[in-house]
């Protein structure tokens, strides 16, 4: 082949008629899915070049890094360039991958260069640097100006320097026309090149040494102890790091420096691995025996294992029910197939815990991917997984472009949650990513949840997915519930455990804890002005009596929501987006939850001047404050985004409540999220209806799933539990539905909603956001577009595809940019966007999670 088709890392917009209605001649500047280069091989290349490897091309001036997506015999261009250079003879993509990422490309309307670049390693992908310099070979005009003069005697002073650090220097907004200026004139040289890779291998020194040790090598350094003890412990322990020895035996860099002269030992560089998990132990464990409702599931996923060709289980198993102990066994038959998985969680909150139970099944053959890790930690894994050297990947979204070379499964646990979901272009969802990634690799997808997507659970009941059922809560073996009962000293008569059933007479079960629907509205009647309900209050003190564990869930950070004066009604909001500030007690600043923006609290209203400003709304930060006053005693932690910036904030959190550190745990939604606590008795729920009465057509379904899943943290103990659910609307049916436990019932509810508003399973949606600094041109764009759309779907004869909007988006302004969305609606909406370049400012979201 004469020719490689390179995708460049860049991004490239081309010049393209964009809409029918716009002038003659005037254009916009659009995205270019799927887009990729031809480039002239050379002839000492050729034999070399190989698709999925990292590459270096000319683009321009610029010399840019590329990878080689497939090769050709003929260029669409009658000009080519030549490649530079290979950057890496082993290939960064496998085809698989290669393929994944042209499909993510053109099912999500994105550039593919970016999907490429969630599958590069980390740190690899490499800038262009700008730099200039004076011209040597010209001499410096006379008639340069002010600025002109101080940039060049910059240049004189420092030498080369990068174009971003030249404006930094001379305290410049608008540097480039002045470079630009000078280039043009020849005064000075503009250069490009590719900045230092962020990340790199790990080297550490160490000593080797260099002869034997023998009785005449001992003789030679009696007079040295510390150098005798060296070589003494580098012929027992081989090689040994510098820090090592200085640790552990002592001496100094003196000390091995006389040693090399000597010529007893040398210095050599060795890589280190960077291990995630490194220090840590996990006990071993042995796998109990399966319900029959497990045994049956676990049948059906390991006879799919010998068959070719993807399939899809969808795992509906209540809380507590063994979902995760399916996951483990289905693994073990992986690799006894010498295949790979991929274990995806949504939150890093849960990735600690699902390390333990995963490492302590199979040892050393764990790898870990998660954005807490450090970008070295993260390449050194990403290395690891391509090599092999690992056969269980579990991480959170990304996780799934790990690069196994013999991908058997994927398990993808609490699917249901929008987490998967990524919420900037390529705004995939990583479930269905996965399953297009077992249909390329003919591998299976497990995915298991308590509360399923409804859209999943439609596919199921459709048979596009195998549903497999796990209906009771497993609480162990007979013998595990007696070590319980004399552990916390219950009475038999007052544990609730049933038997699974004949021939399982060992394992045993529990209903799932009753829930309590509070109405706060007759709290209210009642004189009750408390954020705790009469009801929760006394459940507390009964459980913090008896040395129980709680949990209090509440959706929303923050000590209150919102700053309003009572005169003028005036709300404080944030400069930069359409939202009010949160008023947060532990740094006593209002906050913005969606740009970050910060600012003191005023002594008087900015609007009227008054003094009367309060207040108003809930959040964890206010419940910690309650629950203090009401349970000084108890000792409380709080789980949510302002307490976990830390690497390890989530784990030192989940361990301090796990070893009773704490007795009360309050959190937003990372608590609601698949956490096996046993000591938790209660679970009580601040408010549920936070998010149920948001403009969006998932509202329900997701108040559904966070209520009964952080209803599932209680009880999963002997020691049984409840739950206590607050709320304003005890008759809605997401609410009524999660305090029975009962999937089916919301469901059914939901999908008769859904049909009739033709929101999915019935439909697909695609979610277009326009977004710019100037209201009144956002405004116009999304009607522009509206009308290019509308033509369009006329003009194809699309008449199940239909339009709703174009309106400004429920927050209409974020950072400072103002959002207006278009909505397209139909079974495939796909053949509307295609060919259609956006131009810049348009955000595509296909199949979103939120309209909001």
């Amino acid at each position: 082949m004469r020719y490689a088709k390179v995708v460049v890392n860049t991004r490239v917009q081309p010049r393209k008629k964009l809409l029918e209605d716009q002038p003659r001649g005037e254009e916009e500047s659009g995205s270019a899915p799927g887009m990729t280069f031809h480039y002239s091989i050379p002839p000492e290349l050729r034999d070399e070049v190989r698709v999925g490897q990292l590459v270096l091309v000319p683009f321009g001036p610029r010399r840019l890094q590329g990878v080689v997506f497939g090769f050709d015999n003929q260029s669409p261009v009658d000009e080519t360039r030549d490649l530079y250079e290979i950057a890496d003879p082993t290939p960064v993509l496998s085809p698989g991958q290669i393929e994944l990422a042209s499909w993510i490309s053109q099912h999500y309307h994105a550039p593919l260069i970016d999907t490429v670049l969630l599958m590069l390693p980390p740190g690899v992908a490499r800038r262009t640097r700008l730099t200039v310099r004076l011209n040597p070979d010209r001499p410096l005009p006379t008639d340069l100006n002010s600025r002109q003069q101080a940039l060049v005697e910059l240049l004189r002073r420092q030498g080369e320097i990068s174009l971003h650090m030249l404006g930094r220097r001379l305290k410049l907004k608008n540097y480039r026309p002045l470079v630009e200026g000078l280039v043009r004139r020849g005064v000075i040289v503009k250069r490009s090149a590719l900045a230092e890779a962020r990340v790199k291998p790990k080297m550490e020194r160490v000593v080797r040494l260099k002869v034997e040790l023998t009785p005449d090598v001992l003789e030679r350094l009696r007079r040295a102890p510390v150098q005798e003890a060296i070589v003494e412990y580098l012929a027992d322990r081989g090689p040994t790091p510098v820090a090592e020895i200085y640790c552990e035996v002592g001496g100094s860099t003196s000390t091995l420096k006389a040693l090399a002269r000597k010529e007893l030992v040398e210095f050599e560089e060795q890589e280190v691995w960077r291990d995630p998990l490194q220090g840590r132990t996990f006990v071993p464990s042995s796998p109990p025996r399966l319900t029959s409702a497990q045994e049956a599931a676990l049948r059906e996923i390991a006879a799919s294992l010998d068959s070719p060709g993807s399939e899809v289980f969808l795992l509906h198993g209540v809380t507590g029910s063994g979902k995760t102990e399916i996951y483990l066994r289905a693994l073990q038959e992986v690799l006894a197939r010498e295949r790979q998985t991929i274990v995806l969680v949504p939150e890093i909150a849960l990735t600690p815990q699902t390390i333990r139970r995963f490492a302590a099944r199979f040892p050393g053959r764990i790898a870990v991917l998660h954005s807490k890790l450090s970008m070295g930690e993260r390449y050194d894994e990403w290395r690891r997984i391509r090599d092999g050297l690992a056969d269980i990947v579990i991480g959170s979204r990304s996780a799934v472009f790990a690069p196994l070379p013999r991908l058997g499964l994927i398990v993808i646990d609490e699917e249901h949650e929008w987490s998967y979901k990524q919420d900037r272009t390529p705004r995939y969802h990583a479930r269905d990513v996965a399953i297009k990634l077992a249909e390329i690799g003919s591998c299976k997808v497990i995915l298991g949840s308590a509360t399923p997507d409804v859209v999943c659970y439609y596919r199921a009941q459709r048979e596009e997915y195998k549903l497999l059922h796990l209906p009771q809560r497993i609480m162990g073996h007979r013998r595990r519930i007696e070590e319980q009962r004399s552990q916390y000293g219950i009475d038999r008569a007052r544990t609730r455990v049933k038997e699974v059933g004949a021939g399982y007479d060992e394992a045993m079960y529990m209903e799932l804890p009753p829930v309590q629907v509070v109405d706060l509205r007759q709290e209210l009647r009642a004189g009750n002005r408390s954020i705790f309900s009469r009801a929760l209050r006394e459940a507390m003190t009964q459980a913090l009596a008896a040395h129980e564990q709680v949990i209090l869930f509440l959706n929303r950070r923050g000590m209150a929501t919102f700053v309003m004066c009572r005169d003028c009604g005036h709300v404080l909001k944030c400069r930069r987006c359409d939202a009010p500030l949160t008023y947060h007690s532990t740094e006593d600043h209002l906050v913005c939850h969606h740009c970050n923006w910060r600012t003191d609290l005023p002594s008087g209203c900015p609007n009227c001047g008054s003094g009367r400003i309060k207040q108003f709304g809930v959040g964890t930060q206010k419940v910690e404050a309650v629950t203090r006053r009401l349970f000084p005693e108890a000792k409380i932690v709080r789980w949510d985004r302002d307490t976990t910036g830390g690497k390890m904030a989530h784990e030192e959190i989940l361990e301090r409540f796990i070893s009773h550190q704490a007795d009360v745990m309050i959190g937003t939604q990372m608590i609601a999220k698949g956490l096996d606590l046993p000591l938790v008795t209660l679970v009580g729920v601040m408010s549920a209806d936070t998010g149920l009465h948001l403009p969006d057509f998932r509202a329900a379904e997701r108040t559904f799933q966070l209520l009964t899943q952080v209803a599932g943290r209680a009880g999963r103990s002997i020691l049984g539990g409840k739950v206590i659910m607050q709320t304003y609307t005890p008759a809605h049916y997401c609410i009524d539905a999660a305090s029975r436990h009962d999937y089916e019932g919301f469901y059914g509810q939901e999908m008769e909603f859904r049909q009739e508003q033709r929101y999915p399973p019935f439909s697909r949606l695609v979610r277009l956001i326009y977004v710019h600094r100037d209201a009144e041109r956002c405004e116009e764009e999304a009607q522009k577009m509206s009308r290019v759309l509308r033509n369009k779907i006329a003009r194809l004869g699309l008449p199940e595809i239909d339009l709703i909007g174009p309106a400004p988006a429920f927050l209409s302004r974020i950072r400072g940019q103002y959002r207006w969305h278009l909505i397209v609606r139909g079974r495939e909406p796909h053949p509307l966007l295609e060919d259609l370049p956006l131009p810049l400012g348009w955000r595509v979201d296909v199949d979103p999670v939120s309209l909001l």
